[in-house]
């Protein structure tokens, strides 16, 4: 991804804040002799960087180094990202105090550095191998991804266990006016890129603006958890371990307290059967808790996530004026609202 100016942390300043970083986390003084460092391919809202650390004694860390701050922003991301989304600390809070790589398998996190008054927000955590979700062919891989969704939403039931709470108040809402926002930009946008000519594809989808309310008040009534906000197979990674693959999600950028099912909408989004996408279903209900729909049936799960696919597809229209999303999550949102508005009979 271009950027507008580019940008790369000073190698001292570097140097300094891996030693502070992997200081505290050891709980002890760390010298670094040498640190290897390059680009990795995988930037996409911002840069990140592999960097391979050699400590005292041939020891050796392998990190990941993400840039949150707001002038590392990549280009494509500055025009393109809605500027109401943008919180650095959201996602380095959610690996501080939120996710346990024990327990979750998600990515350590050595620390971070955190500068207001310089706008520099710099995260360190574990580089983490092995292929990402959308790369894994066989189906087994795609439910277990579902299952350990449900695992999450599971541990972190909002309404069953309020203490969850206190270290969530830096998550984005997923309330009325957050789904009413998105409707509004889609509408926008869809009326400037549609100015000069009034398509079919354009009058459905003010037909279904005009009712999105339902839309919006079935959204609220799900149960909510902690979701990952993007839980996209472009985002997920099948870390290698000696007892086979293990789900790692990245990326959490956009953690919320919303309801559960918006992460397995994200992961069913895109042209699967329905057989497929109803064995990944099956496979998140079968682990979820009743507090979190563990108990409903398949066909009403279904619907539940339809609704929510549908705010996914609202967003996405929504995101930016003119804005194609990238290579892994290009499809065309406006044909797949009015087809689930259409199998919702709005």
């Amino acid at each position: 991804m271009k950027r507008a100016v580019p940008h790369r942390i000073h190698f001292d300043e570097l140097r300094a804040a891996l030693e502070h970083v992997l200081s505290h986390y050891s709980k002890g003084r760390r010298r670094i002799k040498s640190f290897r460092r390059r680009r990795s391919v995988y930037s996409s809202s911002y840069p990140i960087e592999n960097i391979e650390v050699e400590l005292g004694r041939g020891q050796k860390v392998r990190l990941v180094l993400k840039d949150l701050s707001p002038a590392s922003l990549l280009l494509t991301a500055q025009q393109v990202r809605p500027h109401f989304l943008y919180e650095p600390w959201r996602e380095i809070e959610t690996y501080k105090k939120i996710l346990d790589p024990k327990r979750l398998g998600t990515p350590i996190c050595y620390g971070a550095i955190n500068e207001p008054e310089l706008e520099r927000y710099w995260l360190f955590l574990e580089r983490v191998n092995g292929p990402l979700l959308w790369q894994m062919g066989r189906m087994e891989s795609w439910e277990q991804a579902a299952r350990w969704l449900a695992s999450l939403h599971n541990e972190f039931d909002t309404a069953n266990r309020p203490q969850n709470e206190t270290r969530m108040a830096h998550l984005l809402r997923y309330d009325e006016h957050f789904f009413s926002v998105w409707l509004s930009r889609a509408e926008e946008f869809l009326r400037h890129k549609y100015a000069a000519d009034s398509t079919d594809s354009l009058r459905r989808f003010r037909r279904l603006a005009d009712r999105y309310d339902r839309v919006i008040k079935r959204l609220l009534d799900l149960p909510t958890t902690f979701v990952h906000g993007e839980f996209y197979p472009s985002n997920v990674i099948m870390r290698r371990t000696k007892k086979g693959r293990q789900i790692c999600p990245i990326d959490w950028e956009l953690a919320a307290i919303a309801p559960g099912l918006i992460d397995l909408a994200a992961l069913t989004s895109g042209d699967w059967t329905e057989d497929k996408k109803k064995r990944m279903a099956a496979a998140y209900r079968d682990a979820l808790e009743p507090s979190q729909g563990g108990r409903a049936s398949l066909a009403d799960l279904t619907e539940a996530v339809d609704h929510c696919q549908l705010h996914l597809c609202v967003q996405m229209l929504g995101w930016a004026s003119d804005w194609s999303p990238p290579e892994e999550h290009a499809q065309n949102w406006l044909r797949h609202a009015l087809r689930l508005a259409e199998r919702l009979g709005m």
